[in-house]
C-alpha cells in the first residue's frame, strides 16, 4: 500500500474499509483462514419494484468509493450492480393503472410495462435508471438481473447446498427468531405454475428434492396478493423461483465472491438480515462473509424519501440543476452522520463543495493537517472521473446571473466585469449558470428570485421617505458619471451616501432593492450593479425623478 494511502487510511472511511477487507485473516463464524480472491468484488443493488431515486444512488456511490480505495491500494477491484427484479409487486405506484392490482405478488420482471415502451415493468424502471446512473459512477460496472441469473442456473449450486443443509439454515435463522421456522420450511420458494405469483405459494413440505406448495392469499400493508388455490410441486433447479432473502443474500455473496457491500444502519444489529446471511454464507456456503459498509440514510427536508410523500428526487432531476460530483460529495462524507437534503439549500451545499475544492487545489489552508488530508481525499472520491478545477463563481452568484441575462455573451461580459470569468473554464461556468437558472425556476425560495425593473414603480416611490429617495437619486447621478467602477469603490460610495443622508445600512439597501428589484432584499448590491452595469442601474434609479 502506498505511503499516501497509508496516511489516509485512518482519515477517510473508504480507505479504512479497504484496509479491513485486505487485512482480515479469518472467517467470522468458522475457524478458517480467508483466501483473498484475485479480484475483489464490491456489490451494490436495488429493488426494481418502483422508480429508482437518488437514495438508491447512495449505496452505489459508497460502494464505488471502496472500490477506488482498493484500487488506489494496488488491488484489482470491481463494482457490480444487481437488479433485485424477482421481488414481488407490493403496491400500485402513482401513474400505474389501477387494473395492475391483478399483478400484485408477481415478480416485477414478469409484469407488463404499463407504459408499453419496454419488455416488462422491471425493464422500464431499470433502463430509465441506467440512462443517468453512469453519469454518477466513474468506474465500469457490470450489471446483473436476478431473474436472468435464476433462469440461467447460475444460482443452482448454491440453491442445492442450501436445500441439502436446510436444517442448518433453519438452525442459524432460529437463533434470531421468536417463533421457530416450521418443519416444512424451505429456503427456496417457487413461482406459482398456475398464476405466476412469487409471494402466494406457501411451501408445505420438501419431498424428494421437490418443493410442495399451495397458492394462497398473501396480505401486504395496503394490498392483498390473491392466491389461485393451485397445489403442486416445483423443482428448485428449474429456474422458476427464488431464494428467501435470508439465504439469497448469502448466495449472492458466494456467487460473485463479494468482499464488501453497503447496507443501512438498521442492519448493524446482530439479528439483522445482514448478519444472518453472514453466518449462512460461512457455515453453509463456505465463503467468508463480506465487510459491511453501514451508512445512515439521507433524509429529504427531515423526512424519509417516499413517493407517497411526494419528496422523491430522481437522478435526472439532480442532473438538471447540479453536477453529479456535488451529490457524490454529499454521500461520501461521514457514513454514519444523519443528514437531510433540501432543494432550497442547494447553494449552501455548493458553497461547501467549492470550499473543499479550494483546499484540494491548495488555494486555501486548513489549520489541522489531518483534516486537510481528509478533505482532499473526500474531494478526490467525489469526482466521477477527472478532478474538477475550482469554478470561479458561487452557485448563488450563478443564480443571480441566470436571472439577469439569457444570452451567453451577455453572461460572459457580466462575469468579466465582476472578475468571475475564466476562459479556460468556460463550459463549467456556463453550465453552472444554466443549472442555477433551472434551480431558481423550479426549487428556489422567494429570497433568491427577483426581476430587474425598467423603472421605479409609483407604489415603490410612495414607500420611500425623502432622504431615501434623495440617496438613491444621488447614487444614480454618481453611477452615470462615466467613471470606471469596481466593487470596492461602490462599497465606499454607499458608505459616503449613507453618512451624508443620515441612513443606516438597512434603510439604504432596502430602498435600493425596492427601486431596482421591486422587493426589499436581493443579491449583493455591488455585484448586482457591476453585473447589470452602473449605467443600467443609474437609468432605473433616475426614474425616481420622473
Amino acid at each position: 500500500m502506498s505511503r499516501r494511502k497509508e496516511e489516509s487510511e485512518a482519515l477517510f472511511w473508504a480507505d479504512a474499509i479497504a484496509r479491513e477487507i485486505v487485512t482480515r485473516k479469518k472467517y467470522r463464524y468458522v475457524d478458517k483462514e480467508i483466501e483473498l480472491p484475485k479480484k475483489l468484488v464490491v456489490k451494490t443493488s436495488a429493488s426494481i419494484s418502483g422508480v429508482l431515486h437518488i437514495g438508491r444512488l447512495s449505496d452505489t456511490v459508497r460502494g464505488e468509493a471502496v472500490v477506488r480505495a482498493l484500487r488506489d491500494a494496488g488491488y484489482d477491484a470491481e463494482l457490480i450492480w444487481v437488479a433485485e427484479d424477482m421481488d414481488p409487486l407490493r403496491k400500485i405506484p402513482e401513474g400505474v393503472p389501477k387494473e395492475y392490482e391483478e399483478y400484485i405478488g408477481m415478480p416485477v420482471s414478469d409484469i407488463p410495462d404499463p407504459w408499453g415502451c419496454h419488455d416488462s415493468y422491471a425493464e422500464h424502471h431499470k433502463l430509465n435508471y441506467f440512462e443517468t446512473l453512469d453519469e454518477f459512477v466513474g468506474v465500469e460496472m457490470p450489471k446483473y438481473s436476478m431473474r436472468e441469473e435464476y433462469r440461467k442456473g447460475n444460482f443452482n449450486p448454491f440453491i442445492k447446498m442450501l436445500m441439502e443443509k436446510v436444517e442448518l439454515v433453519k438452525e442459524i435463522q432460529n437463533k434470531y427468531r421468536t417463533n421457530p421456522l416450521p418443519a416444512g420450511w424451505s429456503p427456496w420458494v417457487p413461482i406459482c405454475e398456475n398464476c405466476g405469483k412469487i409471494i402466494t405459494p406457501r411451501v408445505i413440505g420438501i419431498e424428494d428434492g421437490k418443493v410442495h406448495y399451495i397458492c394462497q392469499d398473501y396480505s401486504f400493508e395496503k394490498y392483498t396478493a390473491k392466491g389461485c388455490g393451485y397445489e403442486g410441486y416445483a423443482d428448485p433447479m428449474s429456474g422458476n423461483g427464488k431464494l428467501m432473502w435470508k439465504s439469497e443474500w448469502a448466495a449472492q455473496w458466494a456467487r460473485w465472491k463479494v468482499v464488501a457491500e453497503g447496507a443501512g444502519k438498521e442492519y448493524q444489529v446482530p439479528s439483522s438480515a445482514f448478519w444472518v446471511n453472514a453466518e449462512i454464507v460461512e457455515r453453509v456456503l463456505d465463503f467468508p462473509s463480506p465487510v459491511p459498509i453501514f451508512y445512515e440514510h439521507i433524509m429529504i427536508d427531515g423526512q424519509k424519501m417516499s413517493a407517497s410523500l411526494g419528496n422523491v428526487i430522481y437522478p435526472r432531476d439532480w442532473l438538471e440543476v447540479a453536477r453529479p460530483e456535488v451529490l457524490r460529495y454529499f454521500y461520501c462524507k461521514k457514513l454514519m452522520k444523519t443528514r437531510s437534503f433540501s432543494w432550497r439549500l442547494l447553494p449552501n451545499l455548493y458553497d461547501e463543495f467549492d470550499w473543499v475544492a479550494r483546499i484540494y487545489h491548495n488555494m486555501e489552508k486548513v489549520d489541522n493537517e489531518r483534516e486537510e488530508k481528509h478533505l482532499k481525499r473526500l474531494y478526490e472520491m467525489s469526482m466521477v472521473r477527472d478532478v474538477l478545477p475550482v469554478v470561479p463563481l458561487s452557485y448563488s452568484h450563478a443564480a443571480m446571473i441566470a436571472q439577469l441575462f439569457r444570452n451567453e455573451n451577455d453572461v460572459i461580459r457580466a462575469l468579466q466585469r465582476t472578475g468571475h470569468y475564466d476562459e479556460s473554464m468556460k463550459d463549467l461556468i456556463l453550465e453552472r449558470v444554466k443549472h442555477a437558472g433551472r434551480w431558481v425556476r423550479k426549487y428556489a425560495p422567494p429570497e433568491y428570485r427577483f426581476e430587474v425593473q425598467e423603472r421605479v414603480k409609483d407604489e415603490i416611490k410612495a414607500m420611500l421617505e425623502g432622504k431615501e429617495r434623495d440617496a438613491m437619486v444621488e447614487l444614480a447621478e454618481l453611477l452615470k458619471s462615466g467613471k470606471s467602477w469596481n466593487e470596492e469603490e461602490l462599497k465606499n460610495t454607499f458608505a459616503e451616501i449613507m453618512e451624508k443622508h443620515g441612513l443606516d445600512a438597512k434603510r439604504f439597501f432596502r430602498a435600493f432593492y425596492l427601486c431596482v428589484l421591486g422587493k426589499e432584499r436581493g443579491p449583493r448590491a455591488t455585484t448586482l450593479i457591476m453585473s447589470l452595469t452602473p449605467k443600467k442601474v443609474a437609468s432605473i434609479l433616475s426614474s425616481l425623478k420622473e
